[in-house]
């Protein structure tokens, strides 16, 4: 999922969810409304070379949506979602499973919150790369991603457990291609 998710992935999920909100509150909150994610970038100071973010495939669906007292919107997503992840300066690729499924509470000011299960992504700009850890680029499957988003999409905080794999460096190579 997500992360996903974009960090503009995190901003990309983030984006996502806020627009199909609307659609799931057409549909009473209570239908499957599909995600639609569309490819996305991640930027160069994260790995230090910049990645694309493909769709291969995309069954991913709003599942629950709950506005809450205090303003903020908590937004259930499941379903299968796979990404290709390129490095754009050496066409390095990986497909990867990021299905989730994950919780993502939107607030009033622009922040968000993320709360990934399963299978899911999450970059750390460099910014904040000193104080959030490694790896960058974090692939995480059995396991669990919870962070915030700020107003901007970059994730501050990012906590997560379970088969943690460095995507910044398995893109680093020149011939990978690969499924993870």
């Amino acid at each position: 999922m997500k992360f996903v998710q974009s960090s503009k992935l995190v901003l990309l999920v983030t984006t996502l969810i806020a627009l199909t909100t609307g659609s799931a509150q057409a549909a009473g909150g209570r239908h499957r409304v599909p995600v639609g994610n569309t490819p996305a970038d991640i930027p160069a100071d994260v790995c230090g070379f910049p990645v694309h973010i493909g769709v291969v495939e995309d069954r991913e669906y709003v599942v629950h949506r709950t506005v809450n007292a205090d303003g903020s919107i908590s937004t259930r997503v499941a379903g299968p979602l796979v990404n290709s992840l390129t490095n754009l300066d050496t066409g390095a690729t990986i497909t990867y499973d990021n299905g989730g499924p994950g919780t993502i509470t939107t607030y009033p000011d622009g922040h968000a919150t993320l709360d990934f299960q399963g299978h899911s992504m999450a970059w750390v700009r460099a910014a904040y790369q000193a104080r959030l850890g490694a790896p960058a680029l974090r692939l995480v499957s059995g396991g669990r991603v919870v962070g915030t988003v700020d107003a901007s999409g970059d994730i501050v905080e990012l906590a997560t457990n379970g088969n943690v794999l460095d995507g910044c460096a398995l893109l680093s190579s020149h011939l990978l291609t690969g499924s993870f």
